[in-house]
């Protein structure tokens, strides 16, 4: 089923398509004492609805917000499993995936998130016998044990603004392109965000075109209004 309205300053039609569900094998609570659980829309572009994909965790989250922000990813999926692995009390448990990230390239990478104070022996040596098998199998590429020391800080507010940003705005950024091209030396993105003239909106436009690499910042840092960019000369622009 697919719904239509109209997005506010626009004449532009919005159609909404509801996402699948969970992909997840294993079930995330919904709510729990101190315990963090958040429930996202992914993949929804294009029109496509997407999936609902949900986090375990505040590290599940933030882990999957940068990995959604990487230009080569296609695809997060939550909770896969279970692969077998021998507890220390001699029997066999199954052990569940946080994240699966697909990439382009083809290549599956498995995350399982863990506060750096809960990695235990037992835990670093379950995960050891996961790897093997689900390398060994084809499953997935390989295996990151993902702490909080492991998420850059900077790329993750450039993502969770990446994310924040995604939804596509129409005449804004038909103008965005517009203004892109005509580029002829770096500058910053509110020099940029005042040729567009959409206000906050042509900045939100600009942010999206970041990650497809339309422009491309000149240092690692926190996306602002400051962020100097360039944009990338096509090889017909360069042989000339």
């Amino acid at each position: 089923m697919t719904y239509e309205t109209t997005q506010p300053d626009s004449s532009e039609a919005y159609f909404w398509a509801p996402p699948k569900p969970s992909r997840a094998k294993k079930a995330i609570p919904r709510r729990g004492r101190n315990h963090f659980s958040v429930f996202m829309t992914i993949g929804d572009h294009d029109g496509a609805g997407g999936y609902v994909s949900g986090c375990g965790s505040l590290g599940e989250y933030h882990t999957k917000v940068i990995s959604l922000a990487e230009p080569d990813t296609i695809d997060v999926i939550e909770q896969v499993g279970p692969f077998p692995y021998q507890g220390p009390d001699g029997k066999t448990h199954g052990h569940f995936l946080d994240q699966l990230v697909i990439k382009a390239d083809g290549r599956r990478l498995a995350m399982s998130d863990k506060p750096y104070a809960n990695v235990t022996e037992d835990f670093c040596n379950e995960l050891s016998q996961v790897r093997d098998y689900g390398v060994g199998r084809g499953l997935f590429t390989e295996l990151f044990l993902v702490t909080e020391y492991a998420r850059d800080p900077i790329e993750l507010f450039n993502a969770a603004l990446q994310r924040a940003c995604r939804d596509a705005d129409g005449e804004v950024d038909v103008r965005t392109l517009e203004v892109i091209d005509a580029m002829e030396e770096p500058a910053t993105l509110g020099e940029l965000t005042d040729r567009i003239g959409f206000g906050p909106r042509s900045f939100r436009a600009l942010v999206r075109c970041i990650r497809p690499g339309l422009i491309v910042m000149l240092k690692k840092e926190k996306i602002d209004r400051q962020t100097m960019v360039s944009k990338i000369l096509l090889d017909a622009e360069v042989a000339q």
